[in-house]
């Protein structure tokens, strides 16, 4: 028996659409599966391929072969339609202030069915927050009511208009005194550009009022619009410093001062910033600090800020008074000190209600412990009760008496001891400078005065001052050296025996001029068989013709002597001596 397989059509919707932008294929049409083919007319026997792309308009042609391997003859007839929506419409060029953060919605068209890219091929769309980029090309599709999307974009290039801000001063100093009675406000801030707007913080979105008043050291912030009616981003930042400078204050209102010291306007006393004096409450012209003062004037004071030149709102009254004295009365227009007592000012005449000065137009007056100076001129002012001195003065001479250094004459200093020479001799040698009478010390100063008869002592110093006619001394003195070696016409004198029996005559042996002439001797006596019998020095006694000079009686005869010098390289000499008894 035979059997025919006889398998119906597959079953599906006879008009299907599909989205452009999709890129539908054969694949694309209901039904699908292995099982079905497609042809492109009803007596086609190739079969479409699966990736074949769908054509608008065109009616495709469908079977199915079932489990048995047959095809079915009738075949499902479907019209494919492909949806292809324009793109959207809209300007190619959109401009967008930056100061209002644009972003992809702000583009225009913009909508639930616009997706906006940033390429044209790109696949993945903007999301509607990210920020626009200057110049940026955006490609915008619509999807229509069947939900499919255009293939074709908007191009649209976003322009982002970035106006700069206002220029000005970043610091502006405003004087109260500008504005009264009223202070600075934001309309006397200064800056260049249109349509201004000022806010108190960088990023306020809140304009202040021009008749908001300024705070010192706030910060304030401009903004400019332009043709565009675009507001800056950016801020200019402005810092305001708002002076108020207090009135001068005057402790004294009447104010005193001394004709002698030519008082002048600077010499006004004020406290403040820098003091501006003024003749009058309402007076423009300041007066010059130089300008003397007059007696009984009013004078008004102006405190000003030294480096923004901002006033007081008000001037403070001062009466100057000018206080005369009548000058010293001087006895002695020349005044003579000793040099010596280094005089000072404090020792002019007269002193007591005195002040003393190095030139008659000076204004500082002497230390008392100045040092008076040989010659000058001195200047004395009267003083009174309150300080004032006297505007004129009156000149004292100073002469410093001094009547030199006594003068030695040459090797003055030089003596032999042999002679026993005394301060007189000494003095004998040395001559007053200026006539004065002549004074000797063991010391200078605070020394003894010496007396004349005094005897000279080899090696010591003696000083010299002179006194003249006002009882001055010298402020140098000589200083001398006494030598009493000077005695080269001497020498010793060695006698050829002595006698020492007791009766005050030549009992001692002594060598004249030894002890004088060489202080370091030494002389030793020998009895014929070279036996010391005695020697002596500067310290001990002459012989007295005993052995040792306290033992046994040295018996008469012939005896030696040996005189070392040790002096000058002197060499010892001996000789003999004969002791008598």
């Amino acid at each position: 028996t035979a059997n025919i397989e006889k398998p119906l059509p597959p079953t599906g919707a006879a008009t299907q659409t599909f989205c452009e932008i999709d890129n539908p294929t054969i694949e694309n049409l209901s039904p699908s599966g292995n099982n079905i083919n497609w042809y492109d007319s009803n007596s086609a026997t190739t079969p479409l391929t699966k990736t074949a792309a769908l054509v608008d308009g065109k009616v495709y042609y469908a079977t199915i072969t079932n489990t048995a391997g047959c095809e079915s003859v009738l075949r499902l007839e479907v019209t494919a339609t492909i949806e292809k929506p324009l793109p959207p419409t809209g300007p190619a060029t959109q401009t967008f202030c930056e100061i209002e953060n644009p972003t992809i919605e702000s583009l225009s068209p913009s909508g639930n069915d616009i997706n906006w890219y940033d390429t044209i091929d790109a696949t993945t769309p903007l999301t509607k927050t990210a920020a626009l980029v200057d110049g940026k090309v955006y490609y915008a599709t619509i999807t229509n009511a069947a939900g499919c999307e255009s293939v074709s974009k908007l191009e649209v290039t976003a322009n982002i208009d970035k106006p700069l801000p206002p220029t000005g001063a970043a610091t502006q100093t405003f004087c109260v005194n500008d504005y009264l009675p009223n202070s600075p406000t934001i309309g006397d801030l200064s800056v260049t550009g249109t349509n201004v707007l000022w806010y108190n913080s960088e990023t306020s979105t809140t304009a202040l009022n021009s008749s908001d008043l300024l705070v010192n050291g706030q910060s304030y912030w401009a903004s400019q619009t332009n043709a565009a009616n675009c507001e800056s981003a950016l801020r200019l930042e402005v810092k305001a410093t708002v002076i108020s400078v207090p009135n001068a204050i005057v402790s004294e209102p009447n104010q005193t001062f001394c004709e002698a010291f030519n008082p002048k306007i600077s010499d006004l006393q004020a406290t403040g910033n820098v003091i501006v004096w003024y003749d009058s409450q309402t007076s423009t012209t300041p007066l010059s600090s130089t300008e003397l003062l007059v007696d009984g004037e009013n004078y008004w004071a102006l405190n000003t800020d030294a480096i923004a030149g901002c006033e007081s709102t008000s001037r403070v009254e001062v009466i100057a008074s000018i206080t005369t004295v009548p000058p010293p009365t001087i006895d002695e227009s020349i005044q003579t000190f000793c040099q010596v007592n280094n005089p000072t000012v404090a020792d002019l005449t007269p002193s007591t209600g005195i002040e003393w000065f190095n030139s008659e137009t000076s204004t500082t007056p002497l230390n008392n412990t100045d040092l008076l100076v040989n010659g000058a001129v001195y200047w004395a002012a009267k003083t009174n009760s309150t300080g004032c001195i006297s505007a004129v003065k009156i000149a004292v001479t100073v002469v410093l008496s001094n009547p030199g250094t006594p003068i030695i004459e040459s090797s003055g200093e030089e003596f032999c001891i042999i002679n026993n020479p005394t301060l007189a001799e000494l003095d004998a040698k040395v001559s007053a400078n200026n006539d004065g009478a002549i004074s000797w010390y063991n010391s200078y100063p605070n020394g003894i005065e010496l007396s004349l008869s005094e005897l000279l002592i080899d090696g010591k110093t003696y000083y010299a001052i002179e006194t003249d006619i006002n009882g001055c001394s010298s402020v140098s003195h000589l200083e001398v050296t006494v030598d009493l070696n000077a005695c080269d016409e001497y020498d010793i004198v060695v006698y050829d025996g002595f006698s020492p029996n007791g009766d005050g005559i030549n009992d001692t042996f002594k060598i004249e001029n030894l002890r004088e002439l060489y202080p370091d001797f030494k002389v030793e006596f020998v009895n014929r068989w070279g036996n010391l019998m005695y020697s002596y020095d500067i310290n001990k006694p002459d012989w007295n013709g005993r052995l040792k000079g306290d033992n046994d009686i040295a018996a008469s005869g012939v005896y030696y002597y040996i005189i070392h010098f040790n002096k000058d390289n002197r060499k010892p000499i001996q000789g003999s001596l004969y002791l008598s008894r």
